[in-house]
């Protein structure tokens, strides 16, 4: 759901808020400072604007939502399967300190208040709990971290390192491309029927010969279901972050000159 605190607007869970486990939060682009084509509320630190201006929007996060500013962990994300576990040694990575975790799109963790955080601008941010062993992870999934079955891997990394059981795992997956607008040709559609037994229940044909369109959303709940999480875990934002580039940023719609939002949870 869509919520809104002082000048800050911002995505939550109603199944994660229903547990009073973890804190956590979907950013919008409204209720920063960051000016131009990063307006307003860039949370990366890798698009080419100013740090300081950055800092200043997670000082924002921080006294709006409190978070704390020396917790967060950030990775290098590029399109891959990788999960990091983090640990107490990683605490503040990427805002405080400079972060040494690379080629990664995945972070799970058992501490309380490391505030796990992935960022997407059409990608499909997910966040998981497990209430029982009380873990958390946050996965940045694109196309190529979706036809992976990047969240799958998230979780079997957790049952690996906290005894995770899949049906007990919470789950909201986040704004992103819907399949009102993420048009795709031939190759995609082909690595995904190649990897996905499901694949053609969320493809359909484009108005556009040999185009297509996929649902992000529905592939990752499937591939979630498929895993053993309780279809009822599943909580889906169903917002298009290329139909509302008021609210978010679009790569798509901007290209590169743009921010990124950020997905953020921490054990409370």
């Amino acid at each position: 759901m869509i919520c809104q605190k002082n000048n800050l607007k911002y995505i939550t869970f109603q199944n994660l808020e229903n547990t009073n486990m973890v804190k956590h939060c979907i950013t919008t682009r409204l209720g920063g400072v960051s000016t131009g084509v990063y307006a307003e509320l860039n949370m990366s630190f890798t698009r080419g604007e100013q740090k300081e201006k950055v800092l200043q929007n997670y000082d924002i996060i921080c006294n709006t939502l409190d978070f704390d500013k020396n917790s967060f962990v950030l990775c290098h994300q590029t399109h891959t399967t990788n999960i990091r576990v983090v640990t107490e040694q990683d605490r503040g990575m990427g805002v405080t300190k400079q972060s040494v975790i690379k080629d990664t799109d995945g972070l799970i963790t058992n501490i309380p208040g490391i505030q796990l955080t992935v960022f997407s601008a059409d990608c499909t941010p997910i966040l998981l709990l497990d209430p029982i062993n009380k873990a958390i992870g946050a996965v940045h999934a694109g196309w190529r971290g979706t036809v992976n079955s990047i969240v799958q891997k998230a979780i079997e990394k957790m049952t690996e390192n906290y005894g995770t059981n899949a049906k007990y795992v919470i789950a909201g997956i986040g704004p992103s491309i819907g399949q009102c607008c993420f048009q795709v040709d031939d190759p995609v559609v082909k690595e995904f029927r190649q990897k996905l037994d499901f694949a053609d229940d969320v493809i359909i044909n484009d108005t556009v010969p040999e185009r297509y369109k996929i649902d992000l959303w529905e592939t990752n709940k499937r591939i979630l279901i498929n895993c053993g999480v309780p279809e009822k875990n599943i909580e889906l934002s169903n917002i298009c972050t290329m139909c509302h580039t008021d609210l978010f940023y679009s790569h798509r719609v901007m290209g590169n000159e743009r921010g990124n939002m950020a997905g953020i949870i921490a054990l409370k």
